[in-house]
C-alpha cells in the first residue's frame, strides 16, 4: 500500500526509474541543469500560478480626499508618486510619503486618504466617475496635491498564493530607503506607460507590475532574519536552493532527504535541520505542498484523469492523493477542477 508521505524511507535509496535514468544518477531530462542556481525558481512559481498585476488607477488627489478598497482575494499595491497620505488597515493607520511602496498580500479591506478623518469614496465609484482614459480627473477638493498609483495582483487558484502567504499583512518600503529608491526606474516606466495608454500598454503595465512585485519580494526577503522569509529567503542559500531546485524540477520523484542532501553537497542531518529552520517546514511537507500545486495546475489546465495526475505527482494510490489534495487545497480534486472550469 502506498504511503501518503512524499518521501521514501531513507533506509533505502528509492527513486522512480524511467528512460535512461540509473541508480544514483539524475534523469536525462535534468542533465546540464544548474539546479544549485535557483534564482529563477521564484519566476517559475509566479509564472506557473499565473500571478498577474493590474492597475486600478493613477489618481491625482487634492485634500480632502479618500479612497476605500473592499476586501478581495487579490493582493493590493499602492505607490505614492508625490505628496503624502495615510493608509488605514483595520485598526492601523500608517503615514505614507513620496516614493513609499505598500503591498497588502492578504487583500484586506483598507483605505487611502489625505487624512484618516477625510470622507472616503469607494474605488469602484471613483473609477466609474472618471470613465475610460480620464487620467486628468482630480479626486477630492482644492488642497495639497498627491499622486498615487493603485494596483492589484490576482491569480487563478483559490486560497493563499504560495508566495504571498509567506508575507506579513503589510509590506512597507519607505521612499527614503535604498530598497524603495531601487524601484524608481520601474515605477517611472509604469507611470509613463499608464499615462500614454498607447497600443499594447495594458500588457506592458501588467509586466512592469510583475517586475515591481519581484523587486518588492526581494527587498522584503533580504531584510528578514534567518528563517524569517521561508523558502523565498532560502533561495539565497546555495545548498537550500539546490534542494529546492531538485524538488521543483521533478516533484513526482520519490525523493529521500538523503538523496537531496547528496545532490546538494551536504549531509542528511544538516539539510533537514537547515531546511526546517530556513524554509519553515520540513522537506516532506514542502514537497507535499509543491505536489498539490502541480496537481492543481494539471486539474485546471489539463485533460488527464485523477489517477494519471496522482501518479504524475508521486502518488500510486488515488485515494491517498485525494486525501492529501483536500487537506492542502480545502476541496477534493474533482470539485477543484469543476470550480476552476466554471470560473
Amino acid at each position: 500500500m502506498a504511503s501518503e508521505s512524499p518521501f521514501a524511507d531513507d533506509s533505502t535509496f528509492c527513486l522512480k526509474r524511467s528512460g535512461r535514468e540509473r541508480w544514483g544518477q539524475p534523469a536525462a531530462s535534468l542533465e546540464g541543469m544548474d539546479l544549485s542556481h535557483a534564482s529563477d525558481l521564484l519566476g517559475q512559481i509566479l509564472e506557473r500560478t499565473r500571478l498577474r498585476g493590474q492597475l486600478y488607477c493613477r489618481t491625482v488627489a487634492r485634500a480632502p480626499w479618500g479612497l476605500r478598497f473592499a476586501p478581495t482575494a487579490s493582493a493590493a499595491l499602492h505607490l505614492i508618486l508625490a505628496g503624502s497620505c495615510h493608509l488605514t488597515q483595520g485598526r492601523d493607520t500608517v503615514a505614507l510619503g513620496p516614493g513609499d511602496v505598500v503591498l497588502l498580500p492578504r487583500g484586506d479591506g483598507h483605505a487611502v486618504a489625505d487624512s484618516p478623518r477625510s470622507p472616503k469614496l469607494r474605488v469602484e465609484e471613483w473609477l466609474a466617475t472618471r470613465g475610460e482614459g480620464a487620467s486628468s480627473y482630480v479626486l477630492g477638493g482644492a488642497g495639497v496635491e498627491s499622486r498615487v498609483l493603485c494596483g492589484f495582483f490576482s491569480f487563478d487558484e483559490p486560497g493563499a498564493h504560495p508566495v504571498l502567504r509567506l508575507l506579513p499583512e503589510r509590506v512597507h518600503l519607505r521612499g527614503a530607503s535604498e530598497d524603495a529608491r531601487a524601484l524608481l526606474p520601474t515605477v517611472s516606466l509604469l507611470e509613463r506607460e499608464y499615462e500614454r495608454g498607447e497600443r499594447g500598454s495594458s500588457i506592458i503595465v501588467s509586466r512592469l507590475l510583475d517586475i515591481l512585485l519581484v523587486q518588492v519580494l526581494r527587498a522584503w526577503a533580504d531584510a528578514q532574519p534567518p528563517g524569517g522569509a521561508g523558502w523565498l529567503g532560502a533561495l539565497g542559500d546555495r545548498t537550500l536552493a539546490s534542494a529546492l531546485g531538485w524538488m521543483h524540477a521533478e516533484p513526482g520523484r520519490s525523493w529521500t532527504v538523503s538523496e537531496l542532501a547528496r545532490r546538494s553537497g551536504t549531509s542528511r542531518a544538516t539539510l533537514a535541520r537547515r531546511f526546517s529552520s530556513e524554509v519553515g517546514v520540513a522537506p516532506h511537507e514542502y514537497l507535499t505542498r509543491l505536489r498539490m500545486q502541480e496537481a492543481a495546475h494539471a486539474l485546471r489546465d489539463g485533460q488527464d484523469g485523477l489517477a494519471a495526475i496522482a501518479g504524475r505527482v508521486g502518488y500510486e494510490s488515488e485515494f491517498a492523493f485525494n486525501r492529501a489534495f483536500r487537506r492542502e487545497m480545502g476541496v477534493p480534486p474533482g470539485e477543484y477542477r469543476r470550480k476552476a472550469r466554471e470560473g
